[in-house]
């Protein structure tokens, strides 16, 4: 008997073709032999035999390689072919499940459905002909996605600064769920507040209401809370509500009277989060401290907010008087600070990008361009930001190119907007609930950051090095682990070499797994660009 590909003939085990008790006894026998098949097989090698049985012609049982793993539905379909007649069955354990759906006696499908959550796993396919020789062969799976749900296997996004009155219409709702963005920002001191919800409900978009304006009417000290109970009653059952916005990049004085409206709120709906957005790093007057760091860890130890916000955009020219050693280098420093926190008290944060040209006359930020966008929302995302927020939506003072201008219509930004939004999703499973390990620096090195060593890289790496400035960041999720790599230029391209001890995966933009076998393996890298490395 001839056996190619190193994958091994039971013909004298499988003779029996049912899915009974009998044949439930010889999975624990095939998974060892699997096992040693996977051993021996390269990562290059595809998962189909050819055996010569004695008296019949060569039999082969051939599949089509599934290139990207699970779906986001926990699920992937493999399309098989055989030579002659014969029956397939699938032996599965831990979970998995698989169900065969024949077109033919000679063609058809298995469709392999992975646990929630799961890690990858290798099934056997046995394929009997009418002589009773039968063929077992591995399902090598990737895990792409580990959720069955499909709404939770991606990264929350969120605009901010939503639509005035006039402008919030059931199809302008519709187009922002075409784009891709799942919340927005609704403004409670307008009068038709609630016809919003309902139309962002309709959409299937969530609401974040800002009731900080609303509730200026009333006391929030002592026992008046008239203002606070009034909203509260007609929005908490509403089911477009997904948090509160009470309060705007606030210094650490205000912090006793946002405690004290936080826990009214929460006592009224202790079942959506009260939402505070914070300043970026800046002048001690904004922050009411003198160092960053004690502002972002005020706000968590002394208000205990369930999870932090805070808003800078790093489209700044160098030469920008208010920050004399660059923008980029604040902006990355407050990254550190508040992924720092988040990960000590054990709460998501959320961050911003620059969806609109803020004050443009003094060409202070750059006009939003898919690059831009990359490099603001993957970096953020690089250091484990749970909701990507935009802003703004609607054109409002100080901006201009937003994707909705002040006479309700739409600009080019909306496009750049959903190109960018629409490619982030098709990765952002990876980070949607991920740990952030650590975050390093190839080349030039921000102030409070570190540079990329030999030392922090997984063993299936060697040397990781770029051309240009990058940063690399190290986050775990549910049993998987990856390395990603960020072209920190919106302006430039980047190139990426990997000098690998073992095979990986890289995942491109659209979401393909790509195998890279252990040797030196090159890539390009567009203007603001994200590639993640699959390791584990």
């Amino acid at each position: 008997m001839k056996i190619r590909l190193h994958i091994i003939l039971f013909a004298a085990l499988l003779l029996a073709t049912s899915c009974d008790q009998e044949g439930k006894d010889r999975l624990d026998a095939l998974q060892s032999e699997a096992d040693q098949i996977a051993g021996q097989m390269s990562a290059t090698d595809s998962p189909s035999v050819e055996v010569d049985v004695p008296g019949d012609e060569p039999y082969a049982f051939a599949f089509d390689r599934p290139r990207y793993g699970v779906d986001a539905a926990g699920s992937v379909t493999i399309k098989y072919s055989l030579p002659k007649p014969s029956t397939v069955e699938v032996f599965a354990k831990d979970g998995w499940s698989a169900e065969v759906n024949a077109i033919s006696d000679t063609q058809g499908e298995i469709v392999v459905t992975c646990p929630d959550p799961a890690v990858g796993s290798e099934l056997v396919a046995v394929a009997t002909d009418q002589n009773g020789h039968s063929v077992a062969v591995p399902l090598n799976i990737i895990v792409r996605d580990p959720y069955t749900d499909e709404t939770r296997t991606t990264i929350c996004t969120m605009g901010y600064y939503g639509f005035k009155p006039g402008v919030a219409k059931l199809e302008n709702f519709q187009k922002l769920a075409e784009a891709g963005i799942d919340a927005i920002t609704v403004e409670a001191d307008e009068p038709d507040y609630m016809d919003q919800l309902d139309m962002a409900y309709q959409a299937g978009v969530k609401c974040v209401p800002v009731i900080m304006y609303y509730t200026e009417r009333y006391s929030i000290y002592g026992d008046d809370y008239k203002g606070l109970e009034e909203i509260i009653t007609k929005l908490k059952n509403h089911p477009a509500t997904m948090a509160y916005h009470i309060w705007d990049e606030p210094s650490t004085k205000n912090i006793p009277t946002i405690k004290m409206q936080k826990e009214k709120i929460e006592e009224l709906d202790p079942d959506h989060p009260v939402y505070v957005n914070l300043n970026p790093d800046g002048s001690p007057g904004a922050l009411g401290v003198d160092y960053y760091h004690d502002y972002i860890e005020a706000f968590v130890r002394d208000c205990k907010v369930k999870f932090l916000s805070f808003d800078m955009y790093p489209m700044r020219p160098e030469t920008d008087p208010d920050y004399p050693d660059g923008i980029v280098g604040y902006w990355y420093q407050c990254l550190e600070a508040v992924s720092n926190i988040t990960k000590q008290y054990g709460i998501p944060f959320w961050a911003f990008a620059a969806s609109c040209w803020i004050n443009k006359e003094q060409n202070l930020f750059a006009k939003p361009t898919v690059a831009n966008l990359r490099m603001q929302a993957y970096t953020n995302m690089a250091y484990g930001a749970q909701v990507q927020q935009y802003f703004t939506i609607m054109q409002y003072g100080g901006t201009d190119y937003a994707p909705i201008s002040y006479d309700g219509s739409w600009t080019g930004a909306y496009d750049t907007l959903k190109e960018f939004n629409l490619e982030l999703r098709k990765r952002g499973y990876i980070f949607d609930g991920c740990k952030m390990d650590r975050v390093r620096y190839t080349h030039v090195v921000p102030f409070f950051c570190q540079r990329l060593a030999d030392k922090d890289l997984p063993p299936q790496i060697a040397t990781l090095t770029t051309a240009g400035d990058a940063l690399v960041s190290f986050i775990e999720n549910r049993g998987n682990q990856y390395v990603v790599v960020c072209n920190r230029s919106y302006k430039d391209e980047n190139t990426l070499s990997l000098d690998l001890n073992d095979m990986v995966y890289v995942i491109d933009r659209e979401g393909n797994f790509i195998e890279c076998a252990a040797g030196t393996s090159t890539f390009e890298m567009e203007a603001g660009d994200m590639l993640v490395i699959k390791i584990k």
